[in-house]
């Protein structure tokens, strides 16, 4: 029976708290379950693990959710947003990506000057994750294109590219009463 289980058994307590790196890359809660997990990977043929150093294991942004595409007329408000994780946070900024005449790949840094764009950045929604947007406010046609999300630390970078696509209201009313007019 369970009872008959724990009888005998104490209770541990880690007297040293806090996270720690391990030896195998991970991060553990307390020196504790890195050495509890270290005697399981003995029992099973595996490696000591060992501290590598206090405080957790840095990790390079993964980028979680990516920027999606959007299609939309002129004159709304419309956003992008990407979620990253990475130890330690993340610090996340947003470009628009355009090409010179040349075939030259340019990055804008946003907002820049445009008047009618926002960019905002939070911790979160999980520990060690940031969550950038960038908000555009009245949409116009020259706000068509590719947007990267870039984030960066210590331990690396990543980035991921959202769009956007443009559709000038007037046009897209003209054209839905013409379809309308000359039905075919």
């Amino acid at each position: 029976s369970a009872a008959a289980e724990l009888q005998g058994a104490g209770l541990c307590v880690c007297e040293e708290d806090g996270a720690v790196c391990g030896s195998d890359g991970r991060s553990y809660r307390s020196v504790c379950a890195l050495r509890l997990r270290s005697r399981a990977s003995l029992r099973g043929g595996g490696r000591r693990i060992h501290k590598a150093h206090d405080g957790e294991c840095q990790l390079a942004p993964v980028i979680v959710v990516s920027p999606k595409k959007i299609h939309n007329v002129t004159g709304v408000q419309v956003f992008l947003s990407c979620e990253v994780k990475a130890v330690p946070t993340p610090v996340i900024t947003w470009r628009k990506v355009s090409e010179s005449p040349k075939g030259v790949k340019l990055m804008e840094e946003l907002p820049g000057d445009r008047v009618n764009m926002a960019v905002q950045v939070r911790g979160g929604p999980s520990k060690h994750e940031g969550t950038g947007w960038v908000l555009i406010n009245p949409l116009m046609k020259e706000d068509e294109g590719i947007y990267q999300c870039h984030a960066t630390n210590m331990a690396g970078e990543a980035h991921a590219d959202g769009s956007i696509t443009v559709i000038e209201q007037n046009k897209s009313k003209k054209a839905s009463l013409l379809a309308w007019d000359n039905p075919s």
